[in-house]
């Protein structure tokens, strides 16, 4: 079965494209009959993606990659039968890579108790990055999902990397 497209986004991720993004996900939604709590997680999962794409997208020197249009920030939502999947794509600077990784890798490794376990732990540590978060919004994302985030780094330049990041959340079966 093929993917039904719900959004597709390609270029540069504000306050205000998150919003018309936020109203167009719940215009199309509305009318499929997702079940509540499928569209919560949907919605969470989507708003932190974009937020970190807002935030966390590195400035990479335009005339260093081959082709910049093709590493613009992607975001999408689509449904295959009763899943919906996220991803979303951004510049890295190569040198926050190695930690963004081993974080990721760590995630995946945990159940639904180390998560629960992990956020709590990082909330109450005091541990804040220097763009002011604490890493909570992957915890959250990988909670919420019940699945493994998967992720790609593709290189752009010296300097970059365009990651790439899939979320997937199962819709019960009605």
């Amino acid at each position: 079965m093929e993917n039904i497209a719900i959004i597709n986004h390609v270029g540069l991720i504000q306050f205000e494209t998150i919003g018309e993004l936020i109203r167009s996900f719940k215009q199309r939604v509305d009318a499929n009959g997702v079940h509540m709590s499928t569209y919560k997680k949907v919605l969470l999962v989507m708003i932190e993606s974009l937020e970190n794409i807002m935030k966390h997208s590195a400035k990479c020197p335009e005339n260093l990659t081959k082709s910049f249009q093709h590493y613009m920030p992607v975001f999408s939502i689509a449904k295959r039968k009763n899943q919906f999947i996220i991803v979303s794509s951004n510049s890295v600077a190569k040198q926050n890579i190695p930690d963004f990784r081993e974080r990721l890798d760590y995630l995946s490794h945990l159940d639904q108790q180390g998560l629960k376990d992990f956020y709590k732990e990082t909330i109450t540590n005091g541990m804040f990055t220097k763009r002011g978060g604490a890493g909570l919004g992957l915890i959250e994302m990988a909670k919420v999902s019940g699945n493994k985030i998967t992720y790609e780094f593709t290189p752009m330049n010296e300097y970059c990397d365009q990651f790439k990041m899939t979320i997937i959340i199962e819709e019960p079966l009605k």
